[in-house]
Formats: C-alpha cells, structure tokens, sequence
C-alpha cells in the first residue's frame, strides 16, 4: 500500500543519518512498533498490524519476501516490503513481486530522500536476481500519493497504471437461525441443478490446486498454487477443510476458501473523524435492529475474514453467489462480521456480487513498477482481467 504513506507534502533532505538494511528477526518488536503507532488516517483511521509476530507469514513456500529498513539514531522511520512468488502472467508462470507495507513514521513525516533512497536500496538488493514483474496498490482515493508517484521523479521507479481494484466487505448477519435457513435454501437450490457441496478436506490437495491453476489462464497476476504452498498455509490458518467445493457431473466447478488471518495479520480501529464519532451511537443502534455489524470499538480488531482462494471454471460465474451463501453461517459461527472479496473493476463477477448482497466497496489503483533501463522490458499484460488474490495482498 506504498500511497499510504506520501499524503503529507514531501520536502528534500539529507540521508546522511539513515542507515538502510535488511530486516531480521531481531527487528520484530521495532517493526510492529512502527505498524502499531502510524494508522492510515481517513474517516476511520486503521493501523495494520502483525502481532504477535511480524514474521509469522515469511514461510509459505516458493516464495521470497524481503522487508528494507530505514534507521535514524537506533529507531526504525521506515519500512517497505516485497514478496516475490509464482503468478500467472498471460498464461506463463512468472516471478512477480509484489510491494506493500510502505509506512514512514510520524517523526520523519514529509522525508522524501527516505522514500527515494529506500527504493534505491531495494534496486540493489534486486539487481542480480530481479522478478520478472513488479507490482503494488494503492489506495483509490489517495490522489496525492498516486499523482506523486506518477511523476517519476530521480531515483524513484515508474509506476504504470494497471487497473482498479475493488475490496468488498459483505457484512455477515448475525442471526444464526436465519443463516440456517438461508444455507439449507442454497443448498436445496444448488442439488435442484444437480451441483454437490463437498469440502475442501474431501478433495486430494493436487486435484484442488490443478482446478486453481486451470482458472488462473483467465486471468493475470493470479498465484500459482502447489499442494506444497497450499500445505505450508495451514500454519497460517486456511486448511483444506476451509473451501467449499462445488462439482457438477464429476468436476470441480467452483471453489472457495474462508481464510481468517486475524491470528497473525490484524486491522485494528484507530480512530474516527469527527463527523462519524458523532453518528457512530446512531449507526450501531440501526445496525443492531437490522441484523448487521456495528461500527468496533477504538483499539479492537476488525473482524473480517477473506473469501480467497476464489474460482470458478468459466460458465460457472453463477455459482459464486451459493458459495458466499454457504460461507455467510461458517462466518457468523467464528465470529466474523465480514466476509472480504477483491475483484478488478471490469470483473463481471464483481457486477454478480454486488446484485445479490449488501456491501461496502473500497477501491485501489493497481500499478506495474519498473526501474528505468532495467526492467522496463518486463512483461506487458495481455488482455485479461487482473485478479490477485485479496487475501495474498
């Protein structure tokens, strides 16, 4: 989320005092300082945070991820991260890197060098064993920070615009009797057209990641899946037993996994304006009488899980709405509020999903990043739809 961080007006100065590096477990309690005290500010403002342990998530297999630190008088200012793993880029298996976790602490707000020579440090980490792509979001409304990286500024990379991207937040009602009886309709609906609800656990893992893979060909910047990387997610929390599995005459149709990350990877309420602060008692009372999720507490954990992995074999984009039926009751009996999708905005699966249920939309800006006489013959994507996976960003 690299906009999250240039709001603020940035100024030129000196770098002399920053020390740059690589980050190790020694820097876990720093790093989360640095998560914890700098939320994104907005209407509500969120900090987001990885307790208990920054590194929990460095081990899932096939990829590498790599944090850069930025250092002044023994305290960490600055952090980015990259994560560079197996996705489909029109229909080949690529390395792609993926950029997010950019935050600058309060105290050196406006420092653009530290921004310019965090990059750089980054670029020579990269020079000798580049990915074959790069790419990032950024918040849709963060004008500033996209018209600041667009600019192309020395000694920052080019960012090219990709497409927009769309995170839904379905609320979750809470009635459990009603979920019962909505579950139990979908499922009678689904048997009518001769389609079987099976769970993930009752699919060979090779058979679950080949369907994956085979959807992916539709898409670009979608994971590669493995039944290695999909067994090392479990101490992450998504185990087979977390998808529901549609299949019709003998085949995978459809799938999706209901992934709670709250155990390692937490969005926690920092904050509300003004104007919300004021409404909030009003709002919680009406979403109390209509069955839906009240706005948290200040310093407690939104509770949401993501509806990902998500795929459906193409003709089958219909199904999508059953199996979100089938994860609305799993969701409520965690505890969950909100279930989280991401579609790119040409989706017409998006279009689907915003007919059939009630949801809140937050938009981001994909962009491609390349470094100026280096990967600028990176791949340029085809036509296809872009579709990472919401819960891998």
């Amino acid at each position: 989320m690299a906009g999250t961080i240039t709001e603020i007006q940035l100024a030129t100065r000196p770098t002399s005092s920053i020390q740059f590096a690589l980050a190790s477990v020694e820097d876990d309690a720093a790093i989360r300082r640095l998560l914890r005290d700098n939320p994104m500010r907005g209407e509500i403002s969120v900090s987001l945070e990885r307790e208990p342990n920054y590194f929990h998530d460095s081990h899932v297999a096939g990829e590498d991820n790599q944090t850069v630190l930025a250092v002044k008088s023994g305290r960490l200012v600055c952090m980015g991260h990259c994560t560079i793993g197996d996705r489909y880029i029109n229909g080949r298996v690529r390395r792609v890197g993926y950029l997010s976790g950019l935050r600058l602490d309060s105290s050196v707000q406006g420092r653009f060098d530290i921004l310019r020579r965090g990059y750089q440090f980054f670029r020579e980490l990269q020079h000798d064993d580049p990915a074959d792509f790069y790419f990032t979001s950024i918040t849709g409304d963060n004008i500033r920070s996209i018209r600041f990286l667009e600019r192309g500024l020395p000694g920052m990379p080019v960012y090219l615009p990709l497409g927009d991207f769309v995170t839904l937040l379905l609320p979750v009602p809470q009635k459990l009797q009603s979920l019962q009886r909505r579950k139990e309709e979908t499922i009678a609906r689904l048997k009518s057209e001769g389609i079987e609800i099976i769970s993930g656990s009752d699919v060979p893992g090779c058979q679950l990641t080949s369907f994956l893979n085979a959807q992916a060909g539709q898409f670009n910047l979608v994971a590669r899946w493995n039944e290695e990387n999909l067994l090392s997610l479990q101490r992450s929390g998504l185990t087979q037993s977390d998808f529901q599995v549609l299949t019709g005459t003998g085949k995978v149709i459809a799938c999706a996994a209901l992934w709670d990350q709250r155990s390692f990877k937490q969005t926690v309420i920092r904050g509300y304006s003004r104007r919300l602060s004021f409404l909030k008692p009003i709002l919680n009372l009406h979403a109390k009488m209509f069955d839906g999720p009240q706005l948290p507490a200040i310093g407690s954990t939104l509770a949401h899980g993501f509806l990902s992995p998500l795929a459906n074999s193409p003709g089958n984009e219909r199904y999508l709405s059953g199996l979100i039926e089938l994860s609305l009751l799993t969701a409520a009996n965690r505890g969950l509020e909100f279930l989280t999708l991401g579609f790119s905005a040409g989706d017409p699966r998006l279009a689907l999903v915003r007919s059939k249920f009630r949801c809140r939309e937050y938009n981001s800006r994909l962009f491609q990043v390349l470094w100026t006489g280096e990967n600028l013959k990176a791949p340029v994507l085809d036509g296809n739809l872009i579709f990472p996976e919401v819960a891998l960003l």
